[in-house]
């Protein structure tokens, strides 16, 4: 934590300021997604994984669905080691 304080003990106040929105704004994200967790639990037990890429279609349209784009990658069974 003192490291923590060094860096923002050298920060201008405007870059303080800006550095305090930045946080707002994060914690405010995070809520919205914790509340949308809670609201809509995923069953993890499932063994289903959604991994959106960072330059996926799907983060710059918000009308495509996943299913638009997705196919299903079923995982070897332990006992299979033919690839």
């Amino acid at each position: 934590m003192e490291k923590t304080n060094e860096i923002v003990d050298i920060l201008t106040s405007n870059q303080r300021k800006e550095l305090s929105d930045i946080l707002e704004v994060v914690q405010t994200e995070a809520d919205i997604v914790k509340k949308d967790y809670e609201d809509n639990p995923s069953n993890m037990e499932s063994g289903s994984v959604v991994v959106v890429h960072e330059n996926s279609s799907l983060l710059q349209d918000e009308k495509e669905n996943l299913s638009d784009i997705a196919w299903d990658i079923k995982p070897r069974s332990r006992g299979n080691t033919d690839e």
